[in-house]
């Protein structure tokens, strides 16, 4: 397998470019998204790549992060999903944006990419939501808590709400954020969480 390309970009396509390595130019096919982040042509960049084989034709997929392309084959391993429709999810959705979505089972935006009815939409919820959970909540935690100095204590609490049945943004939104001056424990939090959602 070929693992990365490290060379010159020599075009850009719409859902491909040329890259000049070792003299040669190689096809890669690549999300929009990634694309529009490319920089100018001539100038060197490295893509992480997918080499999909079949019977009649060898095609490469380049990423700009190892994330990105664990995402596409991921997607790839949805029934239902081949390459082109995988580069067409990732042409519209960041990887943050889809495994959110698809965490949340919010179908909403998944169904707003073209290509994606209500049955592959299904099917990436129920095949990818446990896969991507973890990462999903790992995200969802950092992000809120990078201003405030209890991270764990939180992250804890929020993990216990998601243990007890509660959705990954019910229990953001009942778990308060803690500010410097503030200190409590895992069991506090909780206890606060609980008393929050119960009033909704």
């Amino acid at each position: 397998m070929i693992e990365f390309l490290q060379g010159e970009l020599y075009f850009k396509g719409a859902n491909y470019v040329v890259m000049q390595v070792g003299g040669m130019g190689y096809k890669v096919y690549s999300p929009s998204l990634i694309i529009a982040k490319l920089p100018a042509l001539r100038e060197e960049t490295t893509l992480f790549t997918y080499l999909h084989v079949r019977e009649d034709e060898l095609s490469l997929y380049g990423f700009l992060s190892v994330e990105e392309r664990e995402m596409f084959l991921a997607l790839l391993q949805v029934s239902g999903i081949g390459p082109k429709l995988a580069l067409a999810i990732l042409s519209q959705m960041s990887v943050q944006e889809l495994r959110r979505a698809i965490f949340l089972g919010d179908m909403q935006p998944l169904l707003s990419i073209s290509g994606v009815g209500k049955k592959t939409a299904g099917r990436m919820v129920l095949e990818l939501k446990d896969k991507l959970g973890k990462e999903v909540l790992s995200e969802e935690i950092n992000s809120e808590v990078t201003d405030t100095i209890h991270p764990d204590v939180r992250g804890e609490a929020v993990s216990a709400l998601l243990a007890l049945g509660y959705s990954l943004a019910e229990a953001q939104k009942a778990v308060p954020v803690l500010q410097v001056d503030q200190d409590y424990s895992v069991e506090d939090l909780i206890r606060i969480a609980l008393k929050n959602s119960a009033k909704v």
